[in-house]
């Protein structure tokens, strides 16, 4: 799972915060950087020098480069597949090609040298189509979302799954967005997410969300300049392994401690209510006492106290809310933010839990 940010051209940052963030970002982990040759609001006459300077800077690092563009900045750079020197000369491994492309021009451009990159969530099978069989060198696709800087015009979860159907059929990786709470792009200040859903919720989550959905092979911070700790937190998400914040109940003995912190794995069987740990019960080397005996909510995690004899040790954590059960010990719970994860862990796969932040 690749992981990168963003940075604009003529948006009003400086060169030096432009590339302080490269290098925090490098170091967090990150290897891909996004950035646009056409927003209406950055400034034409500095968008080109500074968008060498950062394509400069950041193929130096490693990071892969894509660049978003239009056929309007086509025309104000005089480029075209012909001239695709200046663009691998900028340092760029692709070409996102947003709007207003007939099929024959994006298809002249995969024989050009760099890589093309597909709207994945506006290009239909129809639309696809027409650009393999106007003579594409398909080889050299990849695809990347939008992202949509007005609230309410991120597209819908439902939506974003056709569309990855649609690449995955094909083989070509897919990328999309996720936001910056804490330092969203002007001029709307209100996050530029793929999805709507991810608007306003922390980055580190939406991260969580489409790294651990497994459509998408990388994800993009769309908002330029995010916290540090948003690219720390980011860029330690693992790609197979679940990690989700929990709030710990009162009172927790050591045993329980030892086996809620334990890394797990869901079981292959695991049970229509829960994810259940298939290692947890080798942890429970002594007997576990009743303790914390409470309703069990969708998100809680338990552990089987010794009233279920050979289950002893047991970990779960619920998918829907159950009753209350003597045998059953609540440990904790995942906080509220984190919860529309828990179905993402799918079976024979990692997870474990730290306290929350």
């Amino acid at each position: 799972m690749e992981k990168g940010i963003s940075l604009y051209p003529g948006m009003g940052y400086s060169l030096r915060e432009s590339l302080s963030y490269l290098q925090k970002a490098k170091a967090a982990g990150f290897t891909r950087l996004f950035t646009s040759l056409h927003i209406p609001e950055a400034d034409p006459g500095a968008v080109l020098a500074e968008f060498r300077d950062i394509a400069a800077a950041a193929t130096e690092m490693g990071l892969v480069v894509t660049a978003d563009i239009s056929p309007r900045a086509f025309c104000a750079l005089e480029a075209g597949p012909a001239s695709a020197g200046f663009f691998v000369q900028a340092g760029l491994k692709a070409l996102r090609f947003d709007f207003g492309f007939t099929a024959e021009e994006i298809a002249a451009w995969t024989r050009s040298g760099l890589g093309v990159e597909l709207n994945a969530s506006t290009m239909d099978e129809p639309a696809l189509t027409a650009i393999v069989k106007a003579g594409a060198a398909t080889e050299k696709f990849q695809a990347c979302h939008n992202y949509y800087p007005r609230p309410d015009t991120g597209i819908s979860y439902q939506l974003f799954t056709e569309r990855n159907r649609l690449f995955r059929s094909r083989a070509i990786p897919v990328a999309a967005f996720i936001p910056s709470l804490e330092n969203p792009r002007g001029p709307l200040q209100a996050g530029l997410p793929t999805l709507e859903q991810h608007r306003g919720i922390n980055t580190v989550q939406a991260a969580k969300h489409l790294i651990w959905d497994g459509q998408v092979a990388a994800v993009i911070i769309g908002d330029p300049l995010a916290a540090d700790a948003e690219l720390r937190q980011v860029g330690a998400v693992e790609a197979d392994c679940v990690e989700l914040q929990v709030e710990l109940s009162p009172g927790l003995t050591a045993l329980e401690r030892t086996i809620l912190f334990a890394d797990h794995i869901n079981r292959t069987d695991s049970g229509e209510g829960a994810v259940r740990s298939a290692n947890a019960r080798s942890l429970a080397a002594e007997q576990l006492p009743a303790g914390g005996i409470r309703p069990r909510l969708q998100g809680c995690v338990t552990i089987d106290n010794s009233g279920y004899m050979r289950y002893m040790g047991e970990l779960q954590l619920l998918r829907k809310d159950l009753p209350a059960d003597p045998r059953v010990n609540v440990v904790a719970r995942v906080i509220a933010q984190e919860r529309f994860l828990i179905d993402l862990i799918r079976p024979g796969m990692k997870f474990r839990f730290r306290p929350a932040y």
